[in-house]
């Protein structure tokens, strides 16, 4: 039985709790220690998740210990392993942590398999050992510092340093820390090498969302985490219209966002060569348990706290309907009423589109995602203004005497829109208004008739250019009659004629005997081959395309023809002919 233990500090692991009474302990052995905390039972004191620990709650109850949860979940890292765990998973560790024999708990959290390892050492905080050994006379290890994603110490915004005392010791050795084992200089410090103040925020902000989450049951549903991701990333441009995430965009976004170096410390450099890559599958259908770490990470980018990870919905690029009718001519205009939304995905950005119509027939379409709540206001093309938009267009402009620059104004369109909408609205009047068709048609019919016996030798198309308006009319209301009053179209003959070859072939081949003479032998010699001399007169298109139908010319240019060989010796002796005469 113990007859004494000291009360616990705020964020102290169990190993230091028994660190410290068998540091005062001074009569007992390591091993005499632990006998009398765990009734002598058999225990494994590791640093995050001793086991056999209801031995040693029935020991500390007459100190005021509460009840083994609180123990557990104060003075073990147990909620920051188990928050993205589902609860089946939770009630195993708990059940371990339980027992006198445990399996090994890293296993059923799924941390043997990650590639996130702990410190070889314990972490501490020099400000904090300082004023501890000054206020308190002693110190004690801090859960929050010994966790993966935690290098700065959340309540003095200092670097943490290394101790020289293992985080995990096959001898079970019972160590606190002070001035001896936490030595503090420039060389045990946790993050080695050039750091910037922006590097520090970010370290501060991941280590005080980790104090969080060792802090809470925070309960999260992972049945919805995986599209509270999505929802984040659609928000930055990072989803398809499919619902698929832009792997590529997000590793390069990711990556800059922290930078290289920064995830080299964190053990989570994302490799998108491989397709086992953290940051890819933990934006896919989770199969796996992911390493806290890692969705620290990740929501620290996507700008979302542990607290608001519930808001978070993943409700599409525009956000959960009804969205606002943007007609400025209906009564409902801005007014939450539009239910149809369909959605199609932008060929030159990737981006999704918002087609949204409106039962007043207003259509109008915005490119996605919404970033802000005024962007549900905004539109970048209208599809369709609807009959009731183009009646108000008519009684500002006829009724209400405005200016079409003023109508502009009132219905949120540019000017030329109002003039084209307007001069349609009129067209379709005009049309509607009946024709005494008989009587127009004699007219038109009898401008037609003047113009031919005016003009007896012109053709049907140049009658047309004579007077374009009757043409146009006869040819859209009375088709029939026009083709049978107007000169028929004389069918063009082509003639036939064909080439004698033969006669042509006689022709070239003097041409190219003709500029074989013109050659002067003085100046210096060019190769004789087909191209060069269709060139020279003038003929490169027949020779090379109609050759075979030249059958003299054909043979003659294989007896001119020089090959490269004998090119170079021709102009060898030319060479030397050449230096003699000098």
């Amino acid at each position: 039985m113990l007859g004494w233990f000291p009360n616990p500090y705020d964020d102290e692991l169990i190993y230091s709790l028994c660190a410290r009474y068998f540091t005062k302990s001074t009569s007992l052995g390591t091993k005499s220690t632990l006998g009398k905390c765990f009734k002598g039972q058999r225990s494994k004191l590791t640093p995050d998740f001793p086991s056999n620990l209801e031995a040693l709650v029935e020991q500390l109850h007459i100190f005021e210990y509460k009840n083994l949860e609180s123990l557990i979940y104060n003075h073990t890292p147990f909620y920051y392993f188990t928050n993205f765990l589902i609860t089946t998973q939770k009630e195993v560790v708990m059940e371990e942590i339980r027992k006198t024999k445990t399996k090994n708990l890293h296993m059923s959290i799924g941390q043997v398999a990650s590639t996130v390892k702990e410190s070889k050492y314990f972490k501490y905080c020099s400000y904090c050992l300082e004023s501890d050994l000054i206020i308190r006379g002693e110190s004690y290890w801090r859960i929050s510092h010994q966790l993966p994603s935690v290098f700065v110490c959340t309540d003095h915004k200092l670097l943490l340093h290394f101790s020289s005392v293992l985080y995990r010791n096959k001898n079970s050795k019972l160590v606190s820390p002070n001035e001896s084992n936490c030595m503090t200089s420039a060389l045990n410090r946790c993050i080695t090498g050039n750091i910037t103040d922006e590097n520090i925020n970010q370290m501060s902000k991941i280590a005080t969302e980790s104090k969080k989450l060792l802090s809470n049951d925070l309960n999260f549903n992972l049945t919805n985490l995986l599209s509270i991701y999505k929802a984040s990333l659609r928000k930055k441009g990072l989803i398809t219209v499919q619902g698929r995430v832009r792997q590529r965009d997000l590793y390069r976004e990711f990556v800059s966002f922290y930078g290289v170096e920064f995830l080299r410390y964190f053990q989570s450099v994302p490799s998108l060569e491989h397709e086992s890559c953290w940051l890819k599958t933990i934006t896919r259908k989770h199969r796996i348990s992911f390493h806290p770490l890692r969705h620290l990470l990740l929501l620290n980018f996507l700008g979302i706290e542990l607290e608001t990870v519930r808001t978070v919905n993943d409700e599409g690029p525009f956000g959960k309907g009804p969205f606002p009718c943007l007609n400025p001519a209906d009564e409902n205009y801005k007014k939450m009423v539009v239910t149809d939304l369909k959605i199609k995905r932008c060929t030159d950005t990737g981006r999704p589109i918002g087609i949204f119509t409106c039962s007043c027939e207003f259509q109008y379409t915005r490119l996605g995602p919404d970033i802000i709540q005024e962007d549900k206001f905004r539109y970048r093309y209208i599809r369709n203004f609807g009959e009731i938009w183009k009646k108000k267009l008519i009684e500002y402009i006829e009724q209400e005497r405005l200016s079409y620059r003023k109508a502009a104004q009132y219905l949120n369109v540019d000017v030329g829109t109002v003039i084209k909408y307007y001069k349609l609205q009129n067209d379709k009047k005009n049309k509607s208004k009946p024709v005494e068709k008989s009587k127009t048609v004699n007219v038109y019919r009898s401008h037609w008739l003047t113009i031919k016996e005016a003009n007896p030798a012109c053709s049907k198309t140049e009658l047309r250019n004579l007077n374009k308006k009757v043409y146009m009319w006869l040819y859209r209301n009375d088709k029939a009659w026009l083709n049978n009053n107007s000169p028929v179209q004389l069918k063009k003959t082509n003639l036939n004629q064909r080439v004698n070859w033969n006669e042509r072939d006689l022709k070239i081949l003097k041409l190219i005997k003709n500029y074989l003479l013109t050659i002067d032998v003085n100046e210096r010699p060019v190769r004789l081959t087909k191209r060069h001399v269709a060139v020279a007169i003038d003929k490169l298109s027949l020779i090379e395309k109609k050759l075979d139908k030249l059958p003299l010319t054909k043979e003659f240019i294989k007896t001119i023809f020089e090959t490269k060989s004998d090119y170079q010796e021709r102009l060898k002796e030319w060479k030397k002919q050449s230096n003699s005469n000098h």
